[in-house]
């Protein structure tokens, strides 16, 4: 009996360690992207990080952009800001962003360097946006760009920083793959055993629900009846302030600004925005601010992730990067 509890023992040790190998070299644990907090914006990715998390390679400058550093030779730049649509987080690797192909695209176009500045972070409100371009400034834009979505209108800063507490917002690297296994991504087991299985054990019923930017939604409607709105549903009270305050810094500094609206999932299946959505698009009718509406160019389901609500895979990120381009393209070709 000793003998077989100390080879079972033994084997323990082997699985933990060959996971643990796993775990680290090939998906990335203990190499996340950290956070930093902001009394003014809340939280961003830490500076000057260069990471590998989930195959997907993640790098952040000086100033926390998913981008290349900051040059003073840079004279052609475009402010891309936004969310984690653009952002894209650990699930989308650097060379798969929309920014990047978009500096590549209008590099090429204008045979000058063109730099589109990833100005995001994961559930950013145009709030904490325009608190980051008060605070760093505007890196001599030539033209600011804000992809947005229905639940910006009421994603209002709270000013209480996550960062450090919310494991998906980490200061620090865990030191053993297995325990950030657990500790992340706990909440996420019940959800996945209903989708997979059909059914939440009684069990797992005290555990914490699945980030709503994640969960797929229920689309299951009787033929008769309209799609219904399961969407991401922020409770800041009132219209976010950010909206006003960006177009004010552009208006103030002779930049030209246009907002971007993108669909949620749910949003798609019923063919046209929420109410929510339409709160941002009565604010560009009444504040004269060009709007591009996502459902011009038939967004697909298809070009987000698999059980996401709003985020892009790599082919969605290729989309934004086709519809963006001519338009952009078009307000550097006047500013020459």
């Amino acid at each position: 009996m000793l003998k077989f509890i100390f080879r079972f023992i033994i084997f323990l040790i082997i699985v933990a360690g060959v996971a643990e190998a796993v775990l680290r070299f090939e998906y990335g644990f203990c190499n996340a992207p950290l956070y930093v907090s902001d009394p003014d914006f809340e939280y961003i990715y830490a500076p000057n990080q260069n990471v590998k998390r989930f195959g997907n390679v993640v790098r952040t400058n000086e100033f926390s952009m998913r981008n290349d550093a900051i040059s003073p030779t840079d004279t052609t730049v475009v402010l891309l800001v936004g969310d984690s649509v653009i952002n894209g987080g650990s699930m989308t690797d650097q060379d798969s962003l929309a920014s990047g192909f978009l500096e590549k695209k209008l590099t090429t176009a204008l045979k000058t360097r063109v730099r589109v500045l990833n100005i995001s972070a994961g559930s950013w409100g145009p709030d904490n946006i325009a608190a980051y371009l008060k605070k760093f400034g505007l890196f001599h834009a030539k033209l600011i760009c804000l992809v947005t979505s229905s639940h910006d209108a009421h994603d209002i800063m709270a000013h209480e920083s996550q960062v450090g507490i919310d494991p998906n917002m980490p200061d620090k690297q865990y030191k053993v793959a297995l325990i950030e296994l657990w500790d992340r991504y706990k909440y996420l087991y019940p959800y996945y055993i209903e989708y997979y299985a059909g059914k939440i054990p009684l069990f797992f019923s005290t555990q914490k629900e699945i980030d709503p930017v994640a969960q797929k939604p229920k689309t299951d409607t009787l033929e008769t009846e309209k799609p219904i709105d399961t969407g991401i549903r922020k409770t800041g009270v009132g219209f976010n302030p950010g909206y006003e305050q960006l177009r004010k810094m552009a208006e103030d500094n002779k930049i030209p600004f246009f907002i971007y609206l993108h669909p949620e999932i749910s949003e798609v299946d019923m063919g046209h925005f929420n109410d929510q959505g339409d709160e941002i698009i009565n604010f560009t009718k009444e504040k004269n601010v060009r709007l591009i509406n996502e459902f011009d160019y038939h967004p697909s389901t298809k070009m987000y992730r698999k059980m996401d609500v709003v985020h892009f895979d790599n082919k969605g990120q290729v989309f934004l990067t086709n519809n963006l381009y001519p338009i952009i393209l078009g307000y550097l070709k006047k500013d020459k």
